[in-house]
Protein backbone atom coordinates (compact mmCIF):
# COMPACT_ATOMS: atom_id res chain seq x y z
CA UNK A 1 0.00 0.00 0.00
CA UNK A 2 1.53 3.50 -0.54
CA UNK A 3 2.49 5.72 2.01
CA UNK A 4 -0.14 8.97 2.28
CA UNK A 5 1.56 12.40 3.34
CA UNK A 6 -0.20 14.00 5.88
CA UNK A 7 0.27 18.02 5.99
CA UNK A 8 3.27 19.30 7.98
CA UNK A 9 2.24 19.15 12.18
CA UNK A 10 -1.35 17.15 11.68
CA UNK A 11 -0.61 14.72 13.92
CA UNK A 12 1.83 16.36 16.12
CA UNK A 13 0.99 17.13 19.86
CA UNK A 14 -0.11 20.34 20.55
CA UNK A 15 2.84 22.98 21.43
CA UNK A 16 3.94 22.98 25.36
CA UNK A 17 3.99 25.45 27.31
CA UNK A 18 8.53 26.74 26.96
CA UNK A 19 9.77 25.62 30.50
CA UNK A 20 10.81 28.29 32.83
CA UNK A 21 14.52 29.05 32.94
CA UNK A 22 16.41 29.09 35.85
CA UNK A 23 17.04 32.57 36.30
CA UNK A 24 13.48 32.59 36.20
CA UNK A 25 13.18 30.87 39.15
CA UNK A 26 16.19 32.54 40.63
CA UNK A 27 14.22 35.81 40.55
CA UNK A 28 11.21 34.25 41.52
CA UNK A 29 13.35 32.65 44.70
CA UNK A 30 15.03 36.12 45.17
CA UNK A 31 11.58 37.95 45.13
CA UNK A 32 10.04 35.94 48.21
CA UNK A 33 13.39 35.92 50.08
CA UNK A 34 13.59 40.05 50.06
CA UNK A 35 9.63 40.27 50.75
CA UNK A 36 10.01 38.22 53.67
CA UNK A 37 13.71 39.18 55.19
CA UNK A 38 14.44 41.79 52.95
CA UNK A 39 17.34 43.24 51.11
CA UNK A 40 19.64 43.18 53.58
CA UNK A 41 18.18 40.41 55.49
CA UNK A 42 18.74 37.90 52.45
CA UNK A 43 22.35 36.12 51.48
CA UNK A 44 22.81 35.21 48.48
CA UNK A 45 23.23 31.53 50.24
CA UNK A 46 20.24 31.84 51.94
CA UNK A 47 18.54 32.51 48.62
CA UNK A 48 20.22 29.45 47.07
CA UNK A 49 19.34 27.37 49.81
CA UNK A 50 15.38 28.44 49.58
CA UNK A 51 15.37 27.83 45.62
CA UNK A 52 17.38 24.56 45.90
CA UNK A 53 20.42 25.29 44.16
CA UNK A 54 23.82 25.25 44.58
CA UNK A 55 25.89 28.97 45.40
CA UNK A 56 28.04 28.08 42.33
CA UNK A 57 25.09 27.97 40.47
CA UNK A 58 23.75 30.85 41.72
CA UNK A 59 26.89 32.67 40.73
CA UNK A 60 26.58 31.20 37.41
CA UNK A 61 23.58 33.32 36.74
CA UNK A 62 24.44 36.09 39.27
CA UNK A 63 27.27 37.25 40.22
CA UNK A 64 26.28 39.67 43.38
CA UNK A 65 23.30 39.97 45.11
CA UNK A 66 23.03 43.89 44.17
CA UNK A 67 21.84 42.56 40.43
CA UNK A 68 19.05 40.04 42.06
CA UNK A 69 17.74 43.29 43.49
CA UNK A 70 17.83 44.83 40.13
CA UNK A 71 16.00 41.84 38.21
CA UNK A 72 13.77 42.10 41.32
CA UNK A 73 13.38 46.03 40.94
CA UNK A 74 12.87 45.02 37.06
CA UNK A 75 9.73 43.27 37.40
CA UNK A 76 8.39 45.76 40.07
CA UNK A 77 8.81 48.35 37.40
CA UNK A 78 6.23 45.94 35.32
CA UNK A 79 3.72 45.53 37.53
CA UNK A 80 3.70 49.42 38.09
CA UNK A 81 3.62 49.75 34.12
CA UNK A 82 1.54 47.28 33.38
CA UNK A 83 -0.83 49.03 36.01
CA UNK A 84 -0.49 52.37 34.27
CA UNK A 85 -1.62 51.05 30.94
CA UNK A 86 -4.90 49.72 32.95
CA UNK A 87 -5.58 52.87 34.88
CA UNK A 88 -8.72 53.98 32.70
CA UNK A 89 -9.98 50.98 34.15
CA UNK A 90 -9.70 51.97 37.57
CA UNK A 91 -10.85 55.14 37.78
CA UNK A 92 -14.29 55.36 37.19
CA UNK A 93 -16.16 54.93 40.42
CA UNK A 94 -15.96 53.49 43.84
CA UNK A 95 -16.20 49.86 42.38
CA UNK A 96 -13.81 50.31 39.57
CA UNK A 97 -11.13 51.58 42.71
CA UNK A 98 -11.86 48.60 44.73
CA UNK A 99 -11.36 46.53 41.80
CA UNK A 100 -8.01 48.02 40.93
CA UNK A 101 -6.91 47.77 44.82
CA UNK A 102 -8.17 43.88 44.31
CA UNK A 103 -6.25 43.37 41.17
CA UNK A 104 -2.80 45.80 41.50
CA UNK A 105 -2.97 47.16 45.40
CA UNK A 106 -3.98 43.23 47.37
CA UNK A 107 -1.86 43.76 50.52
CA UNK A 108 -1.35 40.22 50.91
CA UNK A 109 -0.11 39.71 47.08
CA UNK A 110 3.85 39.17 46.20
CA UNK A 111 4.45 42.70 44.83
CA UNK A 112 2.96 44.73 47.42
CA UNK A 113 4.61 42.55 50.41
CA UNK A 114 7.92 42.95 47.71
CA UNK A 115 7.06 46.69 48.25
CA UNK A 116 6.08 47.04 51.51
CA UNK A 117 9.47 45.20 53.05
CA UNK A 118 11.63 47.33 50.16
CA UNK A 119 10.60 50.51 51.00
CA UNK A 120 10.85 50.39 54.43
CA UNK A 121 14.85 49.16 54.25
CA UNK A 122 15.21 52.12 51.97
CA UNK A 123 15.17 55.00 53.96
CA UNK A 124 18.49 53.73 54.47
CA UNK A 125 20.86 56.17 52.60
CA UNK A 126 23.38 53.67 51.27
CA UNK A 127 20.19 50.84 50.04
CA UNK A 128 21.49 50.41 46.39
CA UNK A 129 17.23 50.20 45.34
CA UNK A 130 16.78 53.65 46.94
CA UNK A 131 15.92 55.95 44.09
CA UNK A 132 13.76 53.44 42.07
CA UNK A 133 11.77 52.41 44.89
CA UNK A 134 11.18 56.19 45.41
CA UNK A 135 10.22 56.64 41.79
CA UNK A 136 7.93 53.51 42.52
CA UNK A 137 6.26 55.14 45.19
CA UNK A 138 5.75 57.93 43.31
CA UNK A 139 3.92 56.17 40.35
CA UNK A 140 1.42 53.95 42.61
CA UNK A 141 0.93 57.08 44.63
CA UNK A 142 -0.08 59.21 41.03
CA UNK A 143 -1.89 56.52 39.89
CA UNK A 144 -4.21 56.11 43.29
CA UNK A 145 -4.48 59.98 42.65
CA UNK A 146 -5.84 60.02 39.40
CA UNK A 147 -8.74 57.65 40.45
CA UNK A 148 -9.27 60.19 43.58
CA UNK A 149 -9.49 63.17 41.11
CA UNK A 150 -11.87 61.92 38.89
CA UNK A 151 -13.87 60.72 41.33
CA UNK A 152 -13.72 64.44 42.59
CA UNK A 153 -14.76 65.33 38.74
CA UNK A 154 -18.02 63.44 39.32
CA UNK A 155 -18.58 64.83 42.49
CA UNK A 156 -18.17 62.03 44.50
CA UNK A 157 -14.76 62.90 46.88
CA UNK A 158 -15.43 65.02 49.84
CA UNK A 159 -14.92 68.85 48.41
CA UNK A 160 -12.11 69.25 51.09
CA UNK A 161 -10.17 66.03 50.06
CA UNK A 162 -7.33 66.75 48.02
CA UNK A 163 -6.61 63.76 45.41
CA UNK A 164 -2.96 63.78 45.75
CA UNK A 165 -3.51 63.23 49.51
CA UNK A 166 -5.83 60.79 49.11
CA UNK A 167 -3.95 58.41 46.84
CA UNK A 168 -0.68 59.25 48.99
CA UNK A 169 -2.85 57.77 52.28
CA UNK A 170 -4.80 55.00 50.44
CA UNK A 171 -1.18 53.82 48.97
CA UNK A 172 0.26 54.04 52.68
CA UNK A 173 -2.43 51.91 53.89
CA UNK A 174 -1.89 49.32 51.34
CA UNK A 175 2.10 49.00 52.52
CA UNK A 176 0.81 49.09 55.79
CA UNK A 177 -1.40 46.12 55.93
CA UNK A 178 0.70 44.42 53.57
CA UNK A 179 3.39 44.37 57.26
CA UNK A 180 -0.18 43.67 59.17
CA UNK A 181 -0.60 40.70 56.83
CA UNK A 182 2.19 39.51 58.53
CA UNK A 183 2.66 40.48 61.76
CA UNK A 184 -0.68 40.96 63.42
CA UNK A 185 -2.92 38.24 61.92
CA UNK A 186 -0.94 35.24 62.71
CA UNK A 187 -1.05 36.07 66.01
CA UNK A 188 -5.11 36.33 65.86
CA UNK A 189 -6.90 33.32 67.47
CA UNK A 190 -10.14 33.92 66.16
CA UNK A 191 -11.71 35.32 62.94
CA UNK A 192 -11.46 39.16 62.80
CA UNK A 193 -13.72 41.43 60.23
CA UNK A 194 -10.06 43.30 59.10
CA UNK A 195 -9.75 41.73 55.85
CA UNK A 196 -7.34 43.66 53.99
CA UNK A 197 -9.68 44.83 51.30
CA UNK A 198 -12.05 45.77 53.68
CA UNK A 199 -10.02 47.97 55.79
CA UNK A 200 -9.08 49.59 52.31
CA UNK A 201 -12.67 50.06 51.22
CA UNK A 202 -13.43 51.44 54.31
CA UNK A 203 -10.61 53.70 53.73
CA UNK A 204 -11.69 54.59 50.48
CA UNK A 205 -15.41 55.22 51.59
CA UNK A 206 -14.11 57.39 54.48
CA UNK A 207 -12.72 59.88 51.70
CA UNK A 208 -15.88 59.80 49.36
CA UNK A 209 -18.65 61.99 49.83
CA UNK A 210 -21.64 61.33 51.64
CA UNK A 211 -24.35 60.13 49.39
CA UNK A 212 -27.68 62.61 49.29
CA UNK A 213 -30.70 61.75 51.13
CA UNK A 214 -33.70 60.59 49.45
CA UNK A 215 -36.29 63.32 49.40
CA UNK A 216 -39.30 61.89 51.42
CA UNK A 217 -42.62 60.98 49.83
CA UNK A 218 -45.33 62.53 50.67
CA UNK A 219 -48.24 60.02 51.83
Amino acid sequence: MPHRSTPPGADDPAPLDPPRGRREEILDGAAEMFAEHGYHGSSLRDISRHIGISHSGMLHHFEAKELLLEGVLDRLEDHAQAALERIEDFRGDREALLGGLAEVWHPACLEVRLLATLDAESVSADHPGRLRLARLRKVHEHMLETCFAALSEQGLLHVETDPAFAGRSLYAMVLNLAVREKTVRPLQHRPQDDAPLADLARQVDALLADAPEEPAHEG
